[in-house]
């Protein structure tokens, strides 16, 4: 019984490591700009849509697909901030958060639109044996998974804490007017950081993808995960972020294993629920003091 629930465990840290990935591109984007971006999802699986393109119409090696979506995506991201966002600094916050609705819809309606509905299959280009660890078995899809949410939250780490853009974000998250008074650019870097958090929805999406098929809709309960664990984690903690997100994979894990998986969605934000009522602010999230 201990094995099978530590089997369980694994297999949900694995499928936390999605919530996470698509968390910490929520908290990026959030601590660079104050804007939750609601098209999060839409935006990660437009970047499938180009690996399966690459993949399926140009025969492309994965690895190559893989990278080129990561490019589109962070692309993607910029452009959005630049030619939407950007224009939209000064007008009130909840006019931005509905311009990322607009763009959620608008994203899979034309994806909707070119590719159809219909399911489209993509093949797991990660062949190697699986992993076993003292009787537990670890998939190479979850061996993949975690590693890159390894390598990418050690990657954010070191750009936040060692490099002027990392910096620069920061600054814009105290006080974006000072930071332009001090020089720092904060159109290039919002921008950059919108790339990045794109990125991040990218990875999780294509990750997820021979799993869940491409479909416009695949990313869905993976970024209401991810909303969920950003915010059990407390918003704009990245740590918080990488925990509440493997913390919520285990838990959604255990609830499909021992009751039902129709019943996830509903017990995670009673949780959700119950962590607020206690930690408003959530798990790791500190209040914020503003003067007025």
């Amino acid at each position: 019984m201990t094995q099978y629930l530590l089997q369980i465990s694994l297999a949900g840290l694995a499928q936390g490591s999605l919530f996470a990935l698509t968390a910490l591109g929520l908290v990026v984007i959030y601590n660079a700009s104050s804007v939750v971006n609601f098209a999060h999802g839409a935006m990660g699986m437009a970047a499938t849509y180009v690996a399966y393109v690459l993949i399926t119409e140009l025969h492309a090696p994965f690895a190559l697909a893989f990278v080129g979506a990561l490019l589109a995506a962070f692309v993607l991201g910029v452009v959005v901030q630049k030619a939407l966002l950007g224009r939209l600094a000064n007008a009130p916050l909840l006019t931005q958060i509905v311009v990322t609705l607009g763009l959620y819809m608008f994203l899979q309606g034309v994806l909707g639109m070119i590719f159809g509905y219909n399911p489209r299959p993509m093949a797991n280009a990660i062949t190697m044996a699986p992993v076993i660890l003292g009787g537990l078995v670890l998939r190479p899809q979850d061996v993949v998974q975690l590693a890159l949410l390894l390598i990418l939250s050690a990657a954010l780490a070191a750009l936040f804490g060692a490099t002027k853009l990392g910096l620069g974000m920061r600054a814009i998250t105290e006080n974006a007017y000072a930071a332009r008074l001090m020089g720092i650019p904060v159109g290039n870097v919002l921008g950059t950081a919108w790339g990045i958090g794109v990125l991040l929805a990218a990875v999780a999406a294509i990750l997820a993808a021979p799993t869940t098929s491409v479909t416009p809709n695949m990313m869905d309960t993976i970024v209401v995960y991810g909303f969920v664990a950003a915010i059990l984690g407390g918003f704009g903690s990245m740590v918080g972020a990488l925990v509440g997100g493997l913390v919520l994979g285990v838990v959604v894990n255990f609830i499909d294993a021992f009751l039902a998986p129709e019943l996830a969605m509903s017990i995670v934000f009673g949780i959700l629920l119950l962590v607020l009522y206690v930690r408003p602010d959530g798990l790791f999230g500190r209040m914020k003091v503003q003067k007025v």
